[in-house]
């Protein structure tokens, strides 16, 4: 399909004429966190700078029916598509935010055949993501930068497995993101061709350390690495034959 293919989906639902719907509107809202602290004695105030802390989508449309049963039937499915927890909320096949519903209201505009209705989501991790997911698997180089691109426009997170040679490794594997000054350290030891999975929450919504599928939290120091927008240096620095495998989505802000 083309780059600007319109596709306005919920997870498994798609909010077209499929489903005898029509979209009248999308609205995205971001929500910012702003910390005021005030000036004693004085006029005005500090403020951090500002964080999207989780984005608001309105969606707004009617659905139609060849007759009532039919239209209450079309908004059965329509309200059990939306009230399904977390799911994917597209605009176009491209890009993603996983968003869950917050509110669902319907009124009948023609009582047997049309009706108005209106869903509000909230994504709590705020940038579109690509539908894409990119990879990056190497042997590096101990102490060598390397160049790996977020095409986005925002930071995205990174998930990394390291994936021990022969000789096994201990307490020498460290990756850095020198563009950014994030660097990661793993100090225990990983056994010959087993992985260790550090993931910046990209798989799911907590941080974890794991060693051949078994926490290993207690050994990891450092930052976990991001991507900033464009090209970042990449530096891995260990034992020799240690593959490398960089898991990642372009991110853009809403």
């Amino acid at each position: 399909m083309p780059a600007n293919t319109i596709d306005i989906d919920f997870g498994s639902l798609n909010l077209d004429s499929t489903n005898n719907i029509a979209i009248a509107k999308i609205s995205i809202q971001p929500k910012m966190l702003v910390k005021l602290s005030s000036i004693p004695k004085s006029d005005g105030s500090i403020a951090e700078a500002g964080k999207i802390t989780s984005v608001v989508i309105s969606v707004s449309g009617d659905i139609a029916g060849t007759d009532y049963d039919n239209l209450r039937s079309n908004l059965d499915t329509l309200r059990a598509g939306l009230q399904n927890g977390f799911q994917k909320f597209t605009t176009d096949d491209d890009r993603y935010m996983m968003a869950q519903l917050t509110s669902f209201n319907y009124s009948f505009k023609t009582l047997r055949t049309i009706a108005d209705w209106k869903a509000t989501f909230v994504a709590h991790y705020p940038y579109w993501l690509n539908e894409t997911e990119t990879t990056d698997d190497r042997v590096p180089t101990s102490g060598s930068g390397y160049v790996i691109n977020n095409p986005g426009n925002a930071i995205c997170k990174v998930k990394i497995e390291v994936t021990a040679p022969a000789a096994g490794v201990a307490d020498a594997c460290q990756i850095e993101n020198t563009t950014r000054g994030e660097l990661c350290k793993y100090r225990g030891t990983i056994a010959a061709t087993k992985v260790l999975e550090i993931d910046n929450r990209y798989d799911t919504d907590d941080f974890q350390v794991i060693n051949d599928g078994t926490d290993d939290f207690a050994n990891f120091e450092g930052d976990f690495i991001n991507l900033s927008p464009g090209d970042n240096t990449i530096e891995f620095t260990g034992t020799a034959l240690t593959a490398v495998k960089l898991y990642y989505r372009g991110a853009w802000t809403p």
